[in-house]
């Protein structure tokens, strides 16, 4: 039996339910609210002391974290296979599969409340929002979001991280010039992995970031068209929400940002 904790616009959350829709697994759905701060209760963090979606539970087991759960996954049920069988193209994929946790993830946070999440965290938490900060166990990421909710774009190390993911996009340009896939001609955990994250930028309206590269956006287009792709298109904003393309009114200041 296979129990999912996650979230709806989770990125975290929605490279595993691709994975699970790639494999046509089923699995029991415990949808949690962010904005309500249902991960930061005492019952979730005994499984998760982090205090973050998503985790599995498999026949009892506690797997946690996004990426190591992607890997479970495949190696648990094989079929179809999502790693490739040539080692040279398995390192690529664990160089893409990687990413997200040593850079991009946080980057997208970064991106996602400076945008949009800090704006809306703001306005529901009212005079609650500083008690809501304090519920998080790890006090850097805490005072990177008091920082994006107070000055948004502005914030000192929001450059940073948008051009964080500038650099991912000019390197999925030049690897899709050498693969049909970003490890190779075939689909693996490596898009998977780098799907939500090109998601979340185009849903807050920042899509313009690959208009001069074809080769990623015809990538995209062939990530949406995969049945799959419900697993982040079937499951709508509940709390935060990512639909807004906020960003499409700070393009230009964007754009000077990536360019400084």
């Amino acid at each position: 039996m296979l129990e999912l904790y996650h979230n709806n616009i989770s990125v975290c959350a929605q490279k595993v339910r691709i994975v699970l829709a790639e494999k046509n697994l089923p699995w029991t759905n415990h949808h949690l609210s962010l904005a309500k701060g249902e991960q930061l209760t005492p019952e979730f963090k005994k499984m998760n002391p982090r205090g973050v979606v998503p985790v599995l539970v498999h026949d009892g087991n506690v797997i946690v974290e996004s990426s190591v759960i992607c890997s479970y996954l495949d190696e648990v049920f094989p079929a179809p296979p999502l790693m490739p069988k040539n080692p040279v193209e398995r390192a690529t994929m664990r160089l893409w599969c990687k990413l997200p946790d040593d850079v991009l993830h946080m980057a997208c946070a970064t991106v996602s409340f400076a945008i949009s999440f800090g704006r809306q965290l703001k306005q529901r938490a009212g005079a609650g929002l500083e008690e809501r900060l304090m519920k998080m166990p790890d006090p850097a990421r805490r005072e990177r979001q008091r920082a994006l909710i107070e000055k948004g774009i502005e914030a000192p190390f929001f450059r940073d991280h948008i051009k964080v993911f500038d650099k991912t996009f000019a390197e999925m340009e030049a690897q899709l010039g050498k693969t049909k896939w970003l490890a190779s001609d075939a689909f693996t955990l490596a898009d998977i992995e780098i799907t939500p994250y090109v998601e979340r930028i185009d849903r807050l309206g920042l899509a313009a970031m690959w208009e001069n590269r074809p080769r990623l956006a015809d990538w995209f287009a062939r990530i949406k068209a995969r049945p799959s792709f419900k697993a982040i298109a079937d499951y709508p904003p509940s709390d935060y929400d990512d639909t807004g393309r906020d960003g499409l009114k700070d393009w230009s200041r964007i754009r000077e940002l990536i360019a400084a």
